[in-house]
């Protein structure tokens, strides 16, 4: 077993150190992957992604070089073919490959120097290039000076949403343009897969209705589960979809869609998965992965009946809902959005619940709470049931926008500055903590947790810490309290890595968390800042 010590040094250690190159690949190639003990395990797999991302960035510049040089001597608009012909690709998979290789190579030599490096892979180069190429020189030297020292410990999709807003947050006027071009192309499309059944979609949409439209169909199954619907929730989603489309549930209530949907229930056939266990007295927490947050949403009997947009999560900071910049905003899950959309989008939900955020110099959380104070602003075009805005401010723009207020918005400032004040006056969080013996922790204790931590806090989750469950970090059974140290949110599949997967955790402050895995490494979370700071002059 390869589980000792290399010069005094251990082997985990050794190989955490070794740069990719030539050396690692000889080290990597002589190991036995069934002589490498559980300790050391995972430090070969992370070596052998670092030596990937090393011949990845030798193949890629190998591909820009063939296309250079056959340029130079052919017509550049047949260069992709000899790399066509050399590794037998299709003609259109060759493009891309020469296309990618081109951009990485010429236009974003830092980003490829990493990838030779062993610090990022080819998919995190290609999101480097899918959202930089063409820009202008100064823009692009910007996001990679801001992005690429922390693209390493990112997912794509984490990568992709810092890249998308800081472009957004440097150049909003240009983001906006690009917006208009791709609304303005959208289309939806409908295909067979292999399977024979059938996969439709549609690009783009405005994203604040794209979200609204997925958030009324989670909330339409979550709620046929909880009547008593046998079948998975991913297919209720489906079958909703579908009839929203097709017209079978044109002109129905909430109340009758449900109970369309209960009647079309039949048993499960032998060979599909077992039904999912929510049933109509499902725990609360647990539903509140599908899309239902029980503060806020109304009984089935309640909801509007027709006409009646689903209100979504959006996040913004205040002084940009009040026009005065165009910072992206947030949509949960989604990403980055402009500022114009976080605007729209808030504007709709004037009856939805409306959470105030104060942070610190470092963009984390001081103090918050809610305002049922609303801009003077009428909402465009239609109003939203229920959802959620987040009015996000730094407390030096709080001071500042106190003494000089946008009028629309002078009510919605005072309330949060008095409410601001007067949490500063008292602990708020040992408020919170108040009740440790609980089993399901307060609204506000709830809300100063998913507002804490932002998102699921397992490594690379980005679920909406709304839409996931609110976990004891310490379980509840063998003694955990109740509180803000030993809350956090969990989407359903994390909550069981934790309870069945054999991961634990631990949060050694508040906010800070250690996932250990079972193979016994550490990965340290901690939520994104709320806020980021004013951007750079440009």
């Amino acid at each position: 077993m390869i589980d000792g010590m290399q010069g005094g040094v251990s082997v985990g250690s050794w190989l955490a150190g070794m740069p990719a190159g030539p050396v690692l690949g000889a080290v990597l190639s002589a190991l036995d992957m069934n002589a490498v003990s559980d300790d050391f395990v995972v430090d070969v797999l992370q070596a052998c992604g670092r030596q990937r991302a090393h011949v990845e960035g030798l193949y890629t510049a190998a591909v820009a070089t063939v296309v250079q040089r056959g340029s130079v001597v052919g017509s550049e608009q047949y260069a992709s073919d000899e790399v066509r012909a050399a590794l037998t690709l299709s003609r259109n998979r060759a493009r891309t490959e020469c296309d990618f290789a081109q951009v990485l190579c010429l236009e974003l030599p830092a980003v490829h120097a990493a990838m030779v490096a062993g610090l990022i892979d080819r998919d995190r180069a290609m999101v480097f290039t899918h959202h930089l190429a063409g820009l202008p020189e100064d823009l692009i030297a910007a996001v990679i000076a801001r992005v690429l020292p922390v693209a390493p410990g990112l997912t794509t999709g984490q990568l992709r949403a810092r890249i998308l807003k800081l472009i957004i947050t440097v150049e909003p006027d240009r983001a906006e343009d690009q917006y208009e071009q791709a609304l303005a192309d959208r289309m939806v499309v409908g295909y067979l897969d292999s399977a024979g059944t059938a996969t439709v979609t549609a690009t783009g949409l405005p994203p604040d209705e794209a979200a609204a439209a997925t958030e009324r169909i989670a909330k339409l199954a979550a709620d046929a589960k909880r009547a008593g619907h046998r079948g998975r929730i991913d297919q209720l989603r489906a079958d909703i979809f579908l009839r929203l489309l097709d017209g079978r549930f044109h002109h129905l209530t909430r109340a009758q869609m449900i109970a369309a949907l209960l009647a079309e229930t039949s048993p499960p056939s032998p060979t599909s998965e077992p039904a999912d266990t929510e049933s109509a007295d499902a725990d609360p927490a647990e539903l509140e992965s599908v899309g239902i947050d029980f503060g806020i949403e109304e009984p089935v009997e309640a909801v509007a009946e027709v006409g009646r947009v689903s209100g979504i999560e959006v996040r913004a900071r205040l002084d940009t809902l009040a026009g005065l910049n165009n910072l992206p905003g947030e949509l949960p899950g989604w990403g980055p959005i402009l500022g114009s959309v976080a605007r729209r989008a808030t504007a709709r939900q004037h009856s939805g619940q409306w959470r105030w955020v104060v942070t610190d110099a470092d963009g984390y959380l001081i103090a918050e709470g809610i305002t049922h104070r609303r801009p003077t602003t009428g909402p465009p075009g239609y109003r939203a049931e229920g959802g959620i805005v987040e009015l996000a401010i730094p407390a030096t723009t709080l001071a500042q926008l106190t003494k000089d207020p946008p009028r629309a918005w002078a009510k919605v400032i005072a309330d949060i500055a008095t409410q601001y004040r007067q949490a500063r006056e008292r602990d708020p969080v040992e408020r919170l903590d108040a009740q440790p013996g609980r089993r399901h922790p307060a609204s506000a204790l709830r809300r100063y947790t998913q507002i804490r931590d932002r998102t699921c806090t397992a490594p690379g989750c980005r679920r909406s810490a709304v839409q996931s469950e609110l976990d004891h970090t310490h379980d509840i059974q063998h003694g955990g309290p109740t509180t803000s140290t030993n809350l956090a949110p969990a989407c359903a599949h994390d909550h069981g890595l934790k309870h069945r997967g054999g991961w634990t955790v631990t949060q050694p402050k508040p906010g800070h968390f250690r996932w250990k895995s079972p193979l016994g490494r550490t990965y340290p979370t901690q939520g994104e800042p709320i806020t980021d700071p004013d951007p750079p002059p440009f």
